[in-house]
């Protein structure tokens, strides 16, 4: 069987095709149910009676499935070929993540529904990616740009969605939440018409192109980790750390919406600057800038706090169609791989990571933690500068 050719999937003139749109949107949906639970931290935390440092190493675990799968979801998904990884993987995503929000009586199993409810969400980003790859043409950055926008949105809008439906409905009242994904599932089934083919294979997977890509990302893997690491640490970090003040739930859910709304901004401004200069410009920027503005942020008062958190997500963002990308470019016979290599592996990392920033939080306090993680986004730049072209 041989996969559709780039002009069919691309229309002519080789422009983005039209069907990049329901993808963004399905990403903006997959993309908020993992997030729907970092608000609702410090009532979680009460309700089940787990302490800080469990509250980080949510965020690891959840990794072990949303992340770490994603290369072989995506391996995979290149030799298969059917539209049930965007499908099914939207559907069990948006199902488990909200049912388990609304009923989980534990911890254990809430880290259990956690850990069902990302193999959804490492089933949709590989395939989901590598076809928006496929239908943005020549135009690449900016059509993965929003792609990937559609997931930052979703970010954006999950602390809301989650904190308006537990202030309306009370927790039990969450599992509302899943209607959305749900109803996107059964679009996706129409748009995902005529089923994309699976690739062609002529050798193996293990082959001299592909051992030289393993090889050049290394570095990217170290950058993705890094970013990854201060993104998911802020997230996790920042209604706990407004709990302890005693400022409103609602506060802390319109920070994290805010930081993902302008890292939106962020992520169009960094494709669009990677296709013009390169993706190490943008890189090093971002990581110098990440770690200025979160040390601000977190020294800041009144309205600085709300710019400083709005710039933290526009820079820790701007990088994230430059990795997708400049991954898919190492891997071009895999892409579906590459996408799950590219975010799977260094997410994973990052997300493991932020375990280790909940047990530090839990001794030297949530404010320390993340000045640590100010500085650690600065050890990015060596590797962002050792990058080389894929071609070379």
């Amino acid at each position: 069987m041989t996969s559709a050719s780039p002009t069919s999937l691309r229309g002519a003139n080789d422009k983005p095709s039209w069907k990049v749109g329901y993808y963004t949107l399905a990403h903006f949906l997959n993309d908020a149910y993992p997030n729907l639970y970092p608000s609702l931290l410090p009532v979680l935390m009460v309700s089940m009676h787990f302490s800080i440092a469990l509250a980080g190493l949510l965020g690891s675990i959840a990794a072990l499935t949303t992340q770490m799968l994603q290369p072989l979801m995506g391996l995979w998904a290149d030799r298969v070929g059917t539209r049930y990884f965007v499908v099914g993987g939207l559907l069990v995503g948006s199902m488990i993540s909200a049912t388990a929000l609304a009923y989980a009586p534990t911890y254990a199993i809430f880290v259990l529904a956690l850990l069902i409810g990302g193999l959804g969400n490492a089933a949709f980003h590989p395939h989901a990616s590598a076809l928006v790859g496929e239908l943005a043409g020549s135009r690449k950055g900016m059509g993965m740009s929003l792609f990937m926008v559609g997931g930052n949105l979703g970010r954006a809008m999950a602390p809301v969605a989650a904190t308006t439906a537990f202030l309306y409905w009370g927790r039990h009242g969450l599992w509302i939440l899943a209607l959305p994904g749900m109803a996107m599932a059964l679009v996706m089934a129409l748009v995902l018409r005529p089923v994309p083919a699976p690739r062609a294979r002529t050798g193996a997977l293990w082959t001299p192109a592909f051992r030289h890509g393993l090889k050049a990302a290394g570095n990217l893997l170290v950058v993705v980790f890094l970013r990854n690491l201060a993104s998911t640490g802020t997230l996790t970090m920042v209604p706990i750390l407004w709990h302890s003040l005693h400022r409103p739930l609602g506060e802390a859910a319109g920070l994290l919406t805010t930081m993902f709304l302008v890292g939106s901004v962020g992520n169009i401004t960094g494709g669009m600057l990677s296709d013009k200069f390169g993706p190490k410009p943008t890189l090093v920027g971002s990581a110098v800038m990440s770690s200025a503005v979160l040390w601000w942020f977190l020294h800041a008062h009144g309205l600085a706090i709300w710019i400083s958190v709005g710039l933290l997500g526009f820079s820790l963002y701007a990088t994230s169609s430059v990795v997708m990308v400049y991954g898919q470019a190492l891997f071009p016979d895999n892409k579906g791989m590459a996408s799950g290599l590219t975010l799977g592996v260094g997410n994973t990392l990052g997300a493991l990571g932020v375990g280790g920033l909940g047990l530090l939080a839990s001794r030297i306090g949530v404010v320390s933690t993340l000045e640590v993680t100010a500085g650690l986004l600065l050890l990015s730049v060596p590797f962002s500068l050792r990058l080389k072209p894929p071609s070379s």
